[in-house]
C-alpha cells in the first residue's frame, strides 16, 4: 500500500472512528478520551499519514478565497430565485473586503471527504454553505482552521455560526394577519420539505397564532401535497374544503405549495380569494412573470440574508471570536391580492 496516498479516510477506517473525530484528534482539537486520541495516533503512525498543516489565524494575503457550497441536487432547482440575491450579496459584500468568492457545487451524495478536497482545492479561508449542513463537514473545516456559516439551515444553530430565516415568526405573523382579515376557520397545506425544521417551525408558528386567537384547528384542517402525483394532490385540496366548508383561508408551507392550491382550488370552480384566500411565506418564484399566480406572501430577505453571512464570515476571519451567533432574518407581508378582507355582517 503506498503511504504517500493514505487519507484521513483510512486512518478513521483503521482506528474505528468518525472522520471528524479522526481529524479533531489529529490536530489536538475536541473533548476525546485519551484512549481515542491514542488510536487515531497510532493508526496514523503505522499508516504513515501526515496531518495537513492548519492554517494560521492571519492566512496569507494571496489566499484570501472564500468557498460558498451550492447544492445542484435536481431537487433544489425550484430555490435558485430565491437564494439568487443571497450568492450576488455575499459575493459583493466581501468583494468589498478584497475577498474573492469561488462557487464550489456539490451534491448531497457526495461523500464528505470529497466536499472536503473541493474546499481545500479552491484555497478557502472560510466557508458558507446555503442550505446543505453537514456536522461532520463542518467540524472538519473548523478543526482545520477554516471558519464555517451556515445560511437557510437552522439545523445546527445550537452548534454553528448560522444566518437563517425566522421560520417561526414568519408563519406567526403570517396567519395572524389572515386572522385580522377575518378568516376565522383556517386550513394548512404543506409537503415534505429538507431541512424538516422549515416544515416544523412553520407549522408551530401557525399553531400559536391559531391557539393565541382561541380558533378550531385539528389534523383533519391540515394536508400534505406529495408534489409528484397531481390527481392525489387534487383530492386531497378537494377533500379539505368538502369536509371543512367553512374554511376560508389556506395557509400554504411555501408559495411553490400555494401556486399549486391555487389551481387545484380554481379547477375545482373555487375563486380565489373571492370563495378561498391563499397566504404563504416566499419568495421562491417570479413574480415579474406574467404565468405566475400572484400570492401574497412573507417574504424572505435574501439580499440581506447575503450581507449578514458576509459580514459574518469576515468577522470570524479577522477576529476569531469565540460565542457563538445566530442571526434569524424577519419576514415581511407583501400583499398581491391572494387575501380578501372579510367584512363583518
Amino acid at each position: 500500500m503506498d503511504k504517500n496516498r493514505m487519507k484521513l479516510d483510512d486512518v478513521a477506517k483503521l482506528a474505528g472512528v468518525s472522520l471528524s473525530t479522526a481529524s479533531l484528534a489529529l490536530s489536538d482539537q475536541g473533548r476525546l478520551a485519551t484512549d481515542t486520541r491514542e488510536r487515531v495516533l497510532e493508526a496514523a503512525r503505522s499508516l504513515g499519514y501526515r496531518q495537513k498543516p492548519r492554517k494560521p489565524e492571519s492566512p496569507a494575503v494571496e489566499t484570501r478565497n472564500i468557498a460558498l457550497l451550492i447544492d445542484i441536487d435536481p431537487e433544489w432547482a425550484g430555490v435558485l430565485l430565491l437564494i439568487r440575491p443571497v450568492i450576488q450579496e455575499f459575493e459583493r459584500t466581501l468583494g468589498q473586503a478584497g475577498f474573492k468568492t469561488i462557487l464550489i457545487p456539490i451534491s448531497r451524495h457526495e461523500s464528505t471527504q470529497g466536499i472536503l478536497e473541493k474546499v481545500h482545492a479552491s484555497q478557502a479561508m472560510g466557508v458558507a454553505t446555503i442550505h446543505f449542513a453537514s456536522a461532520e463537514l463542518i467540524l472538519l473545516l473548523e478543526s482545520a482552521g477554516i471558519p464555517v456559516v451556515l445560511v437557510m439551515n437552522s439545523s445546527f444553530q445550537d452548534r454553528f455560526y448560522t444566518v437563517c430565516v425566522d421560520d417561526f415568526q414568519g408563519a406567526y405573523e403570517g396567519a395572524s394577519y389572515l386572522v385580522k382579515c377575518g378568516h376565522l376557520r383556517l386550513g394548512f397545506v404543506d409537503c415534505v420539505r429538507d431541512p424538516p425544521v422549515i416544515q416544523i417551525d412553520r407549522f408551530i408558528g401557525f399553531k400559536k397564532a391559531i391557539e393565541e386567537y382561541h380558533l378550531d384547528f385539528d389534523d383533519s384542517m391540515r394536508r400534505q401535497l406529495s408534489l409528484v402525483d397531481e390527481a392525489a394532490d387534487q383530492a386531497a385540496v378537494e377533500s379539505l374544503v368538502a369536509e371543512h366548508p367553512d374554511v376560508s383561508a389556506i395557509f400554504a408551507l411555501d408559495d411553490d405549495v400555494a401556486v399549486r392550491v391555487v389551481e387545484m382550488l380554481r379547477r375545482a370552480g373555487m375563486d380565489v380569494p373571492g370563495r378561498i384566500s391563499v397566504l404563504a411565506p416566499g419568495d421562491m418564484l417570479d413574480y415579474s412573470a406574467c404565468y405566475v399566480p400572484q400570492i401574497t406572501t412573507m417574504r424572505i430577505d435574501t439580499t440581506y440574508m447575503g450581507k449578514i453571512a458576509a459580514q459574518m464570515l469576515h468577522n470570524r476571519i479577522a477576529h476569531n471570536p469565540e460565542e457563538l451567533h445566530v442571526l434569524k432574518v424577519k419576514q415581511q407581508l407583501v400583499q398581491r391580492g391572494s387575501v380578501r378582507e372579510i367584512i363583518p355582517g
